[in-house]
Formats: structure tokens, sequence, C-alpha cells
């Protein structure tokens, strides 16, 4: 049994393993671990959702062959979660999953099967939850362990000031400077893409190479207006 939210169909708005606007279900899990400053989806926070208690199988017959998107709240408090991934790949589902960067990521092995990919926040300091955040070290040796079971990786940083912005700056630096880096996803807090050129020119004034590795993404589904 899983405690969902919400599962509900619409475009895969944020950059990741699959592109911005890809058609996909949404299983929106219950329950979070962190209690950041800008959450956009309070409601899958508190420990009981909308949708109550789910088996597995009912899940599975609601999302049909296509992809699948498992969010939250923060899906890997749930033990059944990683249970869930595994039938959906063999049920044939590409899956990704987005997750809040403070939980280690499970080992999937997902060669032969569906494309798994991995979304990992690493919270700004606007967040009011930067600070748990799993360490970058353990953090580059997931990944390679992601790598290892055939999994993809994502990193995405919100960002809603210059304070934020040179967070990340610092960060992906540090990744950078290793054979483990992943694309790297920036995002302003809110689906205001006017904003990116500054973020662009921030990171030109400090590491221009970065924007090699960087994927700029806006919240497509809140300028559609779609869920």
């Amino acid at each position: 049994m899983l405690k969902v939210n919400d599962i509900f169909e619409s475009i895969s708005g944020e950059a990741g393993g699959f592109p911005q606007g890809t058609w996909a279900t949404f299983i929106r899990l219950q329950g979070c671990n962190l209690r950041c400053e800008w959450c956009d989806t309070p409601q899958a926070q508190s420990k009981n959702g909308s949708c109550g208690k789910m088996r597995i199988p009912r899940i599975l017959q609601m999302t049909g062959n296509g992809h699948v998107l498992i969010t939250g709240g923060e899906p890997l408090i749930q033990e059944k979660t990683v249970k869930l991934i595994k039938e959906l790949l063999k049920h044939g589902n590409p899956v990704q999953v987005e997750t809040n960067g403070s939980i280690s990521i499970p080992s999937i092995p997902c060669f032969n099967q569906p494309s798994l990919h991995w979304v990992i926040d690493r919270k700004c300091p606007s967040s009011g939850m930067h600070e748990k955040m799993i360490p970058l070290d353990d953090f580059s040796r997931q990944i390679r362990q992601i790598r290892r079971d055939g999994g993809f990786v994502y990193l995405k940083w919100v960002l809603a000031n210059d304070e934020d912005t040179n967070f990340a700056i610092r960060e992906m630096q540090e990744l950078a400077n290793n054979d483990t880096t992943p694309p790297f996803i920036i995002s302003p807090i809110d689906a205001n893409g006017r904003v990116i050129p500054h973020i662009v020119e921030k990171i030109r004034e400090e590491n221009p190479a970065l924007q090699e590795n960087i994927i700029f993404s806006v919240q497509l589904h809140k300028i559609f207006k779609l869920p």
C-alpha cells in the first residue's frame, strides 16, 4: 500500500529525463520530510493524502504503458516506492522520479527495461532546507551507483534570488571537477522566464564553462495552466 495524493495526466513541464512537453501520468505520493519556504504542493506534505492508500496493482491499472512521473511530497519516504518503480519498469513504463535531495537514492538495476530517470533537487538557501542536503561527496557516490544500475540522473537547483544562484554555481563547480558530472538543471522559482537572462549572465561572470552542462528550464505546465 502507498499513500497517494493524486494520480493525473499532464505534460512533463520541467526539464529532466522526459523532454519538456512529454505527456505523462503523474503519481503524486503523499508526505514530505522537508518544509521548503516556497513549496508549491503543500497539499502533499501531510501524512494522509486525498486518495488515501492504494495498492500497487491498482496504481498500475491507472498508468497504462506510457511515461510515468513519480513526485510528491517526497516519494522516497515511503518504503513501497521502490517496489512501485520496479513494477512500473516491468510493466513497460519509462519512469522519472523527482526527489528532494535529502534521502539516499536506492539501487534499482534497470538494464534491459524501460528507462529510469532520477531528477534530484539541491535545495538552495531560499528554501530554508539547504542544510538538509546530502553532502556532495556522498552525492557523487550515489550518482556513480545510479549509472552502474543503468539509470540516468539530473541535478536541479530552483533559484529565487542571487544568493541561490551563487550557491548553485558553487555546487556545480565542485561537482564538475570529477568524473560523475550529470546534466545540471537551473529553474527560476516560478514560471517567469524573464529572469533566465540574469541567471545566465551571473553564470557567465563566475564560470562560463558551466553553461555547456546546464539545461535552463521554466515550468511549462504553469504557463499552459495545466495541473
